[in-house]
């Protein structure tokens, strides 16, 4: 008797599924863009994933909240045993957000955590959150691509994004 590949019968809609989870998303999980500092690129949205993408950035809208406006999130997951508060944590992230500019500049913003499918409550309640290494991070990686930036401080007090 020959088995039923149930792949060869069903023909699940995946971007369909992926699109109105996003849009889900978006409804449900919304915050507001931070105010902080920023590093400031002119290049498109396309051409920075391609070029992040490079080191291992990956697109991850779905396992983030929707911060108003934003149009590139990326994340790059990474591997080091470190101990927060007495716990020991294993799979960690660099997180990146961009938002189109007035001048049509992208504006990114960086920081390192817990990655979440792996530490959910505790990603949620920013268990080992670090900003200053995420914004490290994300030069690093912009130095090493040869993308120009410029560093802002952007305030969005009063700011739907």
């Amino acid at each position: 008797m020959t088995g039923i590949n149930l792949w060869d019968v069903v023909n699940v809609p995946f971007d369909a599924v992926r699109n109105a989870y996003r849009q889900l998303r978006k409804a449900l999980f919304t915050a507001s863009r931070p105010s902080g500092e920023y590093l400031v690129v002119d290049r498109s949205v396309a051409e920075l994933e391609r070029e992040l993408g490079a080191f291992s950035f990956a697109p991850n809208w779905e396992f983030s909240y929707y911060e108003r406006g934003e149009v590139l999130n990326l994340a790059r997951v990474v591997y080091e045993e470190r101990t927060v508060d007495g716990t020991s944590y294993r799979w960690w992230q660099t997180h990146l957000r961009g938002w189109r500019g007035e001048d049509g500049r992208i504006e990114l913003h960086g920081h390192w955590e817990l990655e979440p499918t792996e530490n959910g409550n505790d990603h949620i309640d920013g268990v080992g959150f670090d900003f200053d290494r995420g914004m490290a991070t994300l030069r690093s990686f912009l130095d090493e691509a040869g993308i120009e930036y410029e560093a802002a401080t952007i305030d969005t007090e009063g700011s739907e994004g």
